[in-house]
Parts: structure tokens; C-alpha cells; sequence
């Protein structure tokens, strides 16, 4: 029998300036996936008080809140971060959003762009089919506290809490 492998977690910050955000918006590679969204706009979102902007080195996770312990998870990273630095991040950021209270997690896949995909080890599971959206053809996801609690990645011994550094 081999040990489970061990979920690595990226350091996650609180992260409110503008200008991180609107840095990654505007990295060629992610500006094509923003469709008409201008990156000053996405780099706003960070400072608005229903809004939870989660930051690894080179990117992060913009939470939304929609309702009391329903968030939407948008993620935004460079290049640079894509793998290994985005998944840590976000295990790391939905243990933190998850123990704060949220009882659900929403976001979407869009189609033709894998990465915006959920992994499904996590606990996220597909809902409805694919409907026209700003970006393209979208598809919900949703991850309850329960399905991330019993995924590899919903470990509480591995959840700290992000730094209020920027």
C-alpha cells in the first residue's frame, strides 16, 4: 500500500491593489480570456467589500460573495503560475474560504479553455449543460463544504490562513 500523496499549498495573501490584479489581467495570455472585460476592471474588483481577493506569487482567486456562505470563485493567473502555483494556491484558498463559513463554492468552465476546468478531485461536480456566456460557452460547477471536507485536498491539517500582506 503506498501513503496518500501530500497536497502542496501555496502561500496566499489578502491582496487589495489594484495594480496586482490589473498586472496579471493584462499579461497577453490572460487578456485573451477576458473577452471585452478591460484588466482596470478586473484589478477594481479586488478592493469591493463583497469581494475576497485571495493572491498566490502570480496570480490568485477573485471570491465573490453571492449570498450568506455562497461564493464565486473567479481565478486569474499569469503564465508563469498556471500548474503546480494555481493548484496549491487554490486548495489553499478554498480551505481558508470553507473555514470562514462558506457552505458553497460556485464557478465556471468555459469551453475550449481546459484550464478553467475544476478538478474534480477537489470535489467539484458539473451542473446543468453548457449555456452562452460573456467569455463563451459556459459550464457551472459547483463544490459543497462537505465534498471538499472528504477530497484529498480538504485536509484541515494543511489550512492556514492567508496573510494580510500585500
Amino acid at each position: 500500500m503506498t501513503a496518500p500523496r501530500r497536497v502542496l499549498r501555496e502561500s496566499i495573501r489578502v491582496e487589495r491593489d489594484p495594480r496586482f490584479w490589473t498586472t496579471i489581467a493584462n499579461d497577453p495570455a490572460v487578456r485573451a480570456a477576458l473577452g471585452e472585460t478591460p484588466p482596470e476592471t478586473i484589478g477594481a474588483l479586488a478592493a469591493l467589500p463583497g469581494v475576497l481577493p485571495l493572491a498566490a506569487r502570480r496570480g490568485g482567486f477573485l471570491f465573490v460573495m453571492l449570498s450568506a456562505g455562497v461564493l464565486e470563485m473567479h481565478s486569474l493567473f499569469a503564465p508563469e503560475g498556471w500548474g503546480r502555483e494555481a493548484a496549491g494556491a487554490g486548495a489553499a484558498a478554498l480551505g481558508f474560504v470553507f473555514h470562514q463559513g462558506a457552505a458553497l463554492v460556485t464557478t465556471y468552465e468555459v469551453e475550449g479553455r481546459p484550464r478553467s476546468k475544476p478538478p474534480h478531485r477537489a470535489g467539484f461536480a458539473p451542473q446543468g449543460d453548457w449555456r452562452a456566456g460573456p467569455t463563451g460557452r459556459l459550464r457551472l460547477w459547483i463544490l459543497t463544504k462537505s465534498a471538499w471536507e472528504a477530497s484529498p485536498y480538504g485536509r484541515p491539517d494543511t489550512c492556514q490562513p492567508p496573510s494580510s500582506e500585500g
